[in-house]
């Protein structure tokens, strides 16, 4: 976003003396001020929802939280099944022994040194899927204590109602005390 978008210029171009008591001694023929502030924000049109899109959700309840839970988990699940399904690249690579430069690639130098970097990036996603699929499982079992928190605040939540609704119906028959 340039300055120019930025920046809208007001003029007023009104007669104001600087002291009344002289008018025509001195004074400002006009104010210009910069109108920078809440009227000029936008959203930026990354942050929009597109057509057909929800947007940002920011009402939740222990349906939502149970999909969300239901989601985490069988992302996490597919995560790990896959850093020890990946072994098929791993033999395609020429398993341990291509990194020994015995592998498809050959055994010249730069061969060796590919080996050596395809079983490091191997080993390294191996890990990180393994990795993230850990930190779904967290994240879902985290989702589940939020639950177990909402409804237990729920229900303190319903108690105090209906306590209260007892209050009124007993200071409604003038039994305040009870």
């Amino acid at each position: 976003m340039s300055d120019e978008n930025d920046r809208v210029e007001i003029d007023l171009p009104v007669h104001m003396p600087i002291n009344p008591a002289m008018p025509h001694l001195g004074d400002v023929r006009g104010v210009s001020y910069d109108k920078v502030g809440v009227s000029q924000a936008e959203t930026p049109s990354g942050l929009v929802a597109g057509k057909g899109e929800e947007g940002v959700k920011t009402e939740w309840d222990a349906g939502n939280l149970d999909s969300a839970i239901d989601w985490l988990e069988t992302h996490a699940n597919y995560l790990y099944r896959l850093s020890f399904n990946m072994v098929e690249i791993k033999e395609k690579l020429g398993g341990d022994q291509g990194m020994g430069g015995e592998g498809p690639l050959g055994a010249f130098q730069s061969a060796k040194d590919l080996a050596k970097q395809h079983g490091q990036l191997y080993a390294s996603t191996e890990s990180g899927l393994r990795s993230l699929s850990d930190s779904l499982y967290d994240a879902a079992d985290a989702l589940r204590t939020v639950k177990r928190n909402y409804e237990n605040a729920e229900g303190a939540n319903a108690m105090t109602a209906q306590e209260m609704q007892q209050a009124f119906a007993n200071a409604a028959r003038g039994n305040g005390d009870q």
